[in-house]
């Protein structure tokens, strides 16, 4: 029989397992919009949409990076966040781990992948992609801080890595703890396609005014 408080904090790190999994779908749905954006032919719009889409993509941008980053966000002294690195500072106790594995499971496959997670965490706050964007991050979404140091110039291709990185992260933690497949794997398609609607229907909109005047 498994020990109370032993499965009551293994029930803490499925619910913050959770909670990053659907702020990982969160930030696809937001990356879609950003993708679909700027896969379309934006040269013949006029004003005043040209400032209306900046300012629409702005937002989107920020809540990407926002998301994103809590995502990686490493362990805190309160321990009430859901990220990655509160997730693995949890798993650091041998009995939490040996809770997960469900029975005819294989233990060893969750171990690897858990060591896997902890290798490329590691190796990612090491990185100076993560130290850019948690800058960008800290200083101008988050918070808005003047700086002594120059703060980097966003590219999109870096916070699109990011979020690769934190969807692989996300499902190594689902099979260190015996989860089977994320949430956001099966939502990726439809967040893709609402993208397209989306942005559909306003240009659709922009056609159609156009044509009034």
């Amino acid at each position: 029989m498994i020990d109370p408080l032993l499965l009551e904090r293994a029930n803490d790190v499925l619910v913050r397992l959770y909670a990053l999994d659907e702020a990982v779908a969160n930030a696809r749905a937001f990356r879609a919009l950003l993708e679909n954006l700027h896969s379309r032919n934006l040269g013949v719009i006029k004003e005043p949409h040209v400032t209306t889409i900046y300012i629409a993509r702005a937002g989107v941008l920020r809540a990407m990076i926002g998301t994103v980053m809590a995502c990686l966000d490493p362990d805190d002294w309160r321990g009430n966040r859901a990220s990655v690195g509160q997730i693995l500072r949890m798993l650091e106790d041998p009995k939490l781990v040996s809770c997960f594995p469900e029975p005819g499971s294989s233990a060893p496959q969750c171990s690897v992948a858990l060591q896997r997670a902890r290798q490329e965490y590691q190796a990612l706050t090491q990185s100076d992609l993560f130290k850019h964007q948690k800058q960008i991050r800290n200083e101008t979404v988050a918070h808005l801080l003047i700086s002594k140091k120059d703060t980097p110039i966003l590219q999109y291709d870096d916070i699109y890595e990011l979020h690769d990185v934190a969807e692989r992260l996300t499902a190594d933690l689902y099979r260190a703890c015996d989860r089977g497949q994320p949430r956001f794997v099966e939502h990726e398609a439809s967040l893709v396609k609402h993208a397209q609607l989306f942005w559909d229907t306003y240009f659709s909109g922009v056609s159609a005014a156009s044509h009034q005047t």
